[in-house]
């Protein structure tokens, strides 16, 4: 960042630039929502999960990220939601133009903490009624598995929800959001772990993330496929990079 001179630059690659990252705050939630939503909107399962582009519906969005966001620091020292911040230099004006959660899980679990569902992908507050929520849970369910059979109970970064606004694309936001994580990966020593999109994929490739696995989810005539992709610590042998539960 470079506002009135007397504020040290964020970097991409050797580039200064007027972008940063923070730990974003429940405060943000409106801005961050307006950015998140909008992104995932093509993906059938966040409008089974009514993350859909109204008011109501983005401020319910954002509780439950905030709720997320409570549970995870509840056991895990790390802070999990980040936000990418341009500042104007010409006005200072700042704005949220990037948005991502590494959660941290900086060591080992039982078995019991790490298949109990992650918040954001238990459906918990989606409608009984119609079987919307029991048709949610069987789109998840490949997600959740993939997890548990790579991951398990070993420490690791999840990545999730990594947006960026339309507006901001192409201008180094997702590397920075990525390279938090990873920064806070390799301190720990342990694996990053994702579901990369398709715009996505070739960022991670290009950061040190290799396809591992792939998630299939065929529901009701509707198909989709995502590559799981892990980022190993240095110096990790080749017998390592396996499932934790096969």
């Amino acid at each position: 960042m470079s506002f009135k001179s007397n504020v040290p630059s964020t970097r991409v690659g050797n580039m200064a630039t007027n972008f940063r990252i923070e730990d974003a705050r429940k405060d943000d939630i409106p801005e961050i929502m307006s950015v998140l939503i909008p992104s995932f909107q093509h993906i059938p399962i966040e409008g089974l999960l009514d993350n859909v582009d109204t008011i109501e519906a983005r401020k319910a969005a954002g509780e439950r990220h905030v709720r997320a966001w409570s549970e995870h620091a509840a056991d895990f020292a790390t802070p999990c939601a980040i936000k990418c911040v341009h500042t104007d230099p010409s006005t200072g004006k700042e704005t949220i133009v990037g948005f991502a959660e590494w959660y941290i899980y900086d060591k080992e679990r039982s078995p019991k903490q790490y298949r109990k569902e992650h918040f954001l992908l238990s459906a918990s507050w989606v409608p009984e009624d119609g079987g919307q929520r029991e048709k949610a849970k069987r789109w998840l369910a490949p997600v959740i598995e993939k997890r548990i059979k790579w991951m398990g109970g070993r420490p690791y970064g999840l990545f999730m929800y990594m947006c960026v606004d339309r507006a901001w694309r192409r201008r180094g936001v997702s590397t920075m959001c990525v390279q938090w994580g990873l920064d806070k990966c390799r301190q720990w020593g342990i694996p990053a772990y994702l579901e990369a999109s398709e715009e996505g994929e070739h960022v991670y490739k290009r950061m040190g993330f290799v396809e591992a696995d792939k998630i299939h989810i065929d529901l009701d005539g509707v198909a989709d496929t995502a590559p799981v992709m892990i980022c190993w610590p240095p110096g990790t042998k080749e017998e390592e990079k396996k499932p934790t539960c096969p």
